[in-house]
């Protein structure tokens, strides 16, 4: 039994690494220097002590606290304010030497895979910390192997920051606004995996699809800046018909956002954004309701979400698909119902939703902000998403 816990352990910590040398070492993703990502992987693991001796110190010093129903005041202070910005630091620390040393010798992508391979290695030692020291469970290789492929796709968002700054300047809006929202995202994510119960495991999924499907719109934005695109003379792209405004958003990528984020001639209707709230919020509540009605017919018990059981996975994940799916729905009705040229009105409407929903959800039920905090960026993008499947030809 003992050899099958090792076993297990040894696997949760290979999964991520072997993941990332077989996705980084194929063609243009190919680092220049191999040692120096090594090097860098070897920094982070080092990184990883003086954070764990640290944490330890403080979470002694802080003692728990409870507030409200459930709610752990003083871990969400640590999480958020302490943790989450100490080890994000420590890991821009890992990635240092390598970028300042070859300034001017590596490509664009280089920053990325520095950033990634500091974070793997910190986050591989810290989930070696937490499986010996924690008693064996087979829920624990799952918590960490999510984490660390989590932190390792948001490290990614600064290292593009990186990598974009054609003078190899570390700082600036893009790299500080990186390095906060990949702080705040590994927070929410080591919060929802370890400081609760079984079923909010499932809430780190959500953020680990956000994080990698922009890391992976960042690494083909900065491959991309390497290689000449054809431009397209004016008139060619004049006769061009209506209907391809959009298809010009694919294949997607960070440029592609941007354009259907941008603000259309006609102007911002605020009106619109109303509606589109409104509308937004009642969309989420139908279908949490028909998903209600459908679990009781399958006899799920939705009271067990509430005591963090065994058998809460299920209704939990009818509800949050429930919750997801209303979000591409509502931007696909506000882009239609609006003859939207453009994403950012339904965007605004969603973002509107989220956060009234976020309010009403910390006066309703505290417990349940960390985990709505967790699918915000994804119900984000899907409405977005069925805002750009609704968007007017006209």
């Amino acid at each position: 039994m003992l050899a099958l816990q090792i076993l297990i352990g040894l696997l949760a910590l290979a999964a991520p690494v072997a993941l990332y040398v077989g996705f980084a070492s194929r063609g243009e993703r190919r680092p220049s220097s191999p040692r120096s990502v090594v090097a860098t992987f070897a920094l982070g693991m080092l990184a990883c002590v003086p954070a764990e001796l640290c944490e330890r110190a403080l979470t002694g010093l802080l003692g728990p606290r409870k507030l409200g129903v459930g709610i752990d005041l003083a871990a969400l202070v640590y999480a958020y304010l302490v943790a989450a910005p100490l080890e994000e630091g420590l890991k821009v620390a890992a990635a240092t030497p390598a970028f300042r040393l070859r300034v001017g010798q590596h490509r664009p992508f280089d920053a990325i895979a520095y950033a990634t391979a500091a974070a793997l290695g910190f986050m591989t030692l810290k989930s070696a910390v937490f499986l010996i020291g924690h008693p064996f469970s087979l829920l624990a290789p799952a918590r960490t192997t999510l984490t660390t492929i989590t932190a390792t796709c948001l490290a990614t968002w600064w290292g593009f920051a990186l990598g974009r700054d054609g003078q190899g300047r570390m700082g600036g809006g893009w790299f500080n606004g990186a390095w906060v929202l990949a702080a705040a995202g590994n927070a929410i994510a080591h919060h929802v995996a370890f400081a609760r119960g079984p079923a909010s495991v499932l809430a780190t999924i959500p953020i680990l699809v956000v994080a990698s499907v922009i890391a992976w719109l960042a690494l083909r934005d900065v491959l991309q800046r390497s290689t000449e695109k054809p431009k397209v003379e004016p008139r060619e792209r004049e006769q061009e018909p209506k209907k391809s405004r959009r298809l010009a958003l694919a294949p997607p990528s960070l440029r592609a956002m941007r354009e259907a984020l941008r603000r259309s001639d006609r102007g911002i209707s605020f009106f619109w954004i109303g509606l589109g709230m409104l509308v937004t919020t009642g969309v989420i509540t139908a279908m949490l309701v028909g998903a209600v009605v459908l679990g009781r017919r399958f006899g799920f018990e939705f009271a067990a979400i509430d005591r963090d059981a065994s058998n809460a996975i299920a209704p939990l994940l009818l509800l949050a698909s429930a919750a997801l799916l209303s979000f591409l729905f509502a931007g696909w009705i506000v882009a239609r119902a609006s003859a939207a040229r453009s994403v950012l009105e339904p965007a605004i409407s969603a973002l509107l939703a989220i956060i009234g929903t976020i309010v009403l959800l910390g006066l309703a039920a505290p417990v349940a902000v960390v985990i709505a905090l967790a699918c915000a960026p994804l119900a984000f993008g899907l409405a977005c998403l069925g805002a750009w499947l609704g968007l007017s030809d006209a």
